[in-house]
């Protein structure tokens, strides 16, 4: 399964925030995802808005994305991806990613640049020398998380597509979020009004997509990312939520 959990789950809670508008996540907001594969359970994630700290030299919340495989014994994953989201500015800062694959670790950094349009990678293995290399961005730049968390703080309108530079380590890419409208959903939290929104990813090799991602996010003032379904090269993955803890409300000037 490798990186599929990962990175589907990243952008489960992926957004752009606007200027003016109340904060439908805050700290203390945790969402917990079964994820099956080919049909079968095979791992679990979870997403949580951690408490206010300082990275980078500012304020933030960390958008920590966990996620582990089910299936140890065929591939291990133990994957871990931090969002270092400024509410003030209303942008991520950078990211931390801990990957953590079948014994191979490593850990990659991202600081974004926004004065010299750059993305600053540092990547370490345990025994070798960090890497470093720098990538052009764009202004508004995000990483998936900071992409699927601030797509909940814009009005979701069926017909309307939203589009946001994402940076994903390696590469820019220009995402596409389009609503299609809409509909009931039975999940494990209960029957549902939701929104369908498609979204294109643009990965290589095993993360190669078949097709659009499909997100279902509820149709309230929460708009939470209640299942996410993609199929990539090596098959169909599926996260569901399974349960769900609000954090506090945050308002323009707290």
């Amino acid at each position: 399964m490798r990186r599929h959990l990962a990175w589907l789950m990243v952008l489960a809670g992926a957004a752009q925030a606007h200027p003016g508008l109340t904060s439908v996540f805050g700290p203390g907001e945790q969402t917990d995802y079964e994820v099956s594969y080919l049909g079968i359970t095979a791992g679990r994630a979870r997403l949580t808005v951690g408490w206010q700290m300082e990275q980078f030299g500012r304020a933030v919340w960390p958008l920590v994305c966990d996620g582990e495989s089910t299936l140890g014994a065929i591939y291990p994953v133990k994957d871990r991806f931090i969002s270092y989201w400024d509410p003030s500015a209303r942008r991520t800062l950078g990211a931390d990613f801990f990957i953590d694959e079948n014994k191979q670790r490593r850990r990659d950094r991202y600081v974004y640049d926004f004065d010299a349009m750059e993305a600053l990678v540092t990547r370490q293995r345990p025994g070798e020398a960090t890497g470093e290399k720098r990538v052009a961005i764009e202004q508004g730049t995000v990483d998936l998380a900071a992409a699927g968390f601030g797509l909940r703080n814009t009005p979701l309108v069926a017909g309307q597509v939203h589009e946001l530079p994402v940076f994903t380590g390696n590469r820019l890419y220009k995402m596409k979020a389009s609503v299609m409208g809409r509909e009931q959903l039975t999940t494990r939290l209960g029957p549902l009004e939701v929104f369908r929104v498609t979204v294109n990813g643009e990965f290589n090799g095993a993360l190669k997509t078949r097709g659009l991602m499909t997100l279902f996010y509820t149709a309230d003032e929460k708009q939470l990312p209640v299942r996410a379904e993609a199929e990539f090269l090596l098959g169909r993955v599926r996260l569901e939520a399974v349960r769900y803890l609000p954090g506090r409300t945050y308002k323009e000037n707290e």
